[in-house]
């Protein structure tokens, strides 16, 4: 991977440098910053203020207010850029080689699972709201005696609130069930982790009568998208985890592949998975008002999945394709010995909650607020209301957001060497 970001600041400083010579000078020469300053050819990965630089010009940041001008390249060392570096400091183990920039301008490490080095990549090149956004200043102060430069790197980051906003996210997909598009039941909900996958939870697969997951609709943002402007995908295979046995609630998962890949762009992007790099003890999921809790549960209700073949069936525009009325709900993580209380040994839970491979949350405090959740939708966190990670999977247990219940969910990172060896197998 590191080789991929080595690839694209070639090709970026190529462009951004067009108007610069190469100085032909070889690594470790003597050179002139703009004839004003002297400096040292060094490799990038060693001229800390060259590769930040780089960086954060590669992840959309433009103003040159927050960033020091491009240094001029002295040469080439297999094909990494040497450069003019008049910084007071040079790198001995090339630090931001593994470097990469996330939401709001913070600079991270690619260090860690494949899932993760995925979720830096979408970021770089894919329109998120927050891409090349974020208070980021690359200071370079003159030190006169010393003759080099001082650098440092401001980046403040402002979280967001906790207020109530529509359950709007360009990684949820509607599930629909059915021979065609037009007498689809949308009935359940998934992610778009990647160009050809949505997860969702196993027992979503099949939905009696109606069948299997047969399309994905992506892109619906808002109750006010007509059916006609959905995008909607076939899906080609259903992948659901191996030790899933119905009715079980243990192992809720499956993986969704679509015929062709999803296009992606500012109203459709993936999101991440959790990979224990996270704050988890705030989450999200979708929620109804109590306002609106009566109407809107009816209509959910009546697009629970058939498994009778009584049921009857379900108008288009009562189904949660809709969105009809969906928020954001807040719920606190909340600590072992209360879910295992509240989910002790049953028939669909032979030996109580599990909490290797699940994940509890609930509402601490009466807000007011409650809610009817929806299978395979997901338990997400957003700490900069732009790029999301998945913590969980709603599979079966009782409404959301109702104080003194809580809820569990399919825990992700427990199942992430599984998804990366089917949708990313062959990425290092």
């Amino acid at each position: 991977m590191a080789a991929d970001i080595l690839i694209v600041l070639i090709y970026t400083l190529g462009f951004l440098c067009c108007g610069l010579c190469q100085l032909n000078l070889s690594e470790g020469s003597a050179c002139t910053t703009n004839n004003i300053n002297n400096g040292t050819c060094v490799r990038l990965y060693r001229c800390g203020s060259a590769v930040l630089t780089y960086l954060y010009r590669n992840s959309g940041f433009t103003d040159d207010k927050q960033l020091p001008v491009l240094p001029e390249i002295c040469s080439y060392r297999n094909d990494e850029p040497v450069v003019c570096c008049t910084d007071c400091v040079f790198s001995e183990h090339d630090e931001f080689k593994e470097s990469a920039i996330a939401p709001n301008g913070v600079l991270v490490s690619r260090h860690g699972p494949k899932a993760w080095k995925k979720c830096l990549d979408y970021f770089q090149r894919l329109p998120y709201a927050c891409h090349g956004k974020g208070e980021v200043e690359l200071k370079r102060d003159w030190k006169e005696a010393s003759q080099c430069h001082n650098v440092t790197l401001n980046v403040q980051v402002t979280v967001g609130g906790q207020d109530p906003r529509p359950w709007k996210f360009p990684h949820l997909a509607s599930l629909g069930y059915g021979d065609t598009v037009r007498t689809a039941q949308w009935l359940c909900e998934g992610t778009v982790i990647s160009e050809r996958f949505i997860l969702t939870s196993a027992h979503c697969t099949n939905a009696g009568i109606f069948g299997t997951i047969a399309y994905a609709a992506v892109g619906i943002q808002n109750s006010d998208v007509s059916r006609e402007e959905w995008k909607i995908y076939n899906i080609k295979k259903l992948i659901i985890y191996p030790e899933y046995n119905e009715p079980s609630w243990y192992h809720n998962l499956a993986l969704l592949e679509t015929e062709t890949e999803i296009r992606f762009d500012k109203e459709i992007l993936p999101a991440c998975l959790d990979v224990g790099f996270h704050d988890i003890s705030l989450a999200e999921v979708a929620g109804v008002p109590s306002a609106n809790t009566e109407e809107a549960e009816t209509l959910l209700n009546e697009a629970d999945i058939a498994t009778n073949e009584t049921k009857a069936e379900i108008p288009m525009n009562k189904t949660k394709a809709n969105n009809t009325g969906m928020q954001t709900i807040f719920v606190d993580k909340l600590d072992r010995t209360i879910c295992k209380q509240a989910y002790k040994p049953h028939n669909n839970l032979i030996h109580g909650y599990d909490h290797k491979t699940q994940m509890c949350y609930g509402v601490r405090k009466n807000g007011g607020d409650t809610c009817k959740r929806i299978s395979g939708s997901p338990l997400q966190i957003d700490q900069f209301r732009c790029q999301y990670t998945i913590l969980g999977v709603t599979g079966q247990s009782p409404d959301c957001g109702k104080p003194g219940v809580p809820n569990i969910y399919t825990r992700i990172q427990s199942y992430v060497p599984w998804i990366e060896s089917i949708v990313w197998p062959d990425k290092d």
